[in-house]
């Protein structure tokens, strides 16, 4: 069977009916090369845009990140010697019992007459602990202020709360001073030793 036998029932078809079945062959092929090439195609571009536009606000908020990155550094370094300075006047679980010595050796120095030293239980505040000493001796008031002022000099934080004096009408002009000291250190770690003093 040859070509022009197969077609002829076409070819011997009025020019109206041959326009209108090229034109649908036309259709046909068209649409079978949208539907197949097209199409996918655009699917394909639409996926490449979209991704290409979730990079380029990605490479945007890396820029801006970027930007401010040698600022974030530079604040970062600031807290962080901050906090190195703050560590330095907070003393650890470990130092404590030295900073006990040092103050009850600055109220020797200073002519206190101690009778009650005591450290009490630290007092956990969110990343330190407030650590009170009970303090009770007979002294005038230059002692205490020469207490006072060696306290201050310490390069660790100690403040000096709840004084009460008593015996200020006797004609010796000693005074009997009760008071309570406060030092803090940061946070024993788990499985750090307790401060002395502190109860298990």
């Amino acid at each position: 069977m040859d070509l022009a036998t197969t077609f002829a029932p076409i070819i011997n078809q009025p020019r109206p009916t041959k326009i209108a079945l090229g034109a649908v062959l036309v259709a046909i092929i068209l649409g079978g090369g949208y539907f197949l090439l097209i199409s996918p195609a655009q699917a394909v571009v639409a996926v490449l845009r979209a991704k290409n536009d979730s990079l380029q606000a990605e490479v945007t908020q890396n820029r801006a990140v970027a930007a401010n990155l040698a600022r974030f550094r530079e604040e970062a370094a600031t807290l962080r010697r901050r906090l190195d300075a703050v560590r330095e006047r907070l003393p650890n679980a470990k130092e404590i019992p030295p900073l006990y010595r040092t103050v009850s050796d600055l109220a020797y120095q200073s002519g206190l007459a101690v009778s009650v030293f005591q450290p009490r239980e630290p007092q956990a505040k969110d990343f330190y602990a407030e650590v009170p000493i009970t303090v009770s001796a007979e002294v005038d008031y230059h002692q205490l202020g020469s207490f006072f002022e060696r306290l201050s000099r310490l390069p660790r934080i100690v403040n000096v709360s709840d004084l009460r004096l008593t015996g200020l009408n006797k004609p010796s002009g000693s005074l009997r001073a009760d008071m309570t000291l406060v030092t803090y250190m940061f946070k024993a770690e788990p499985g750090a030793p307790a401060a002395p003093g502190a109860k298990r």
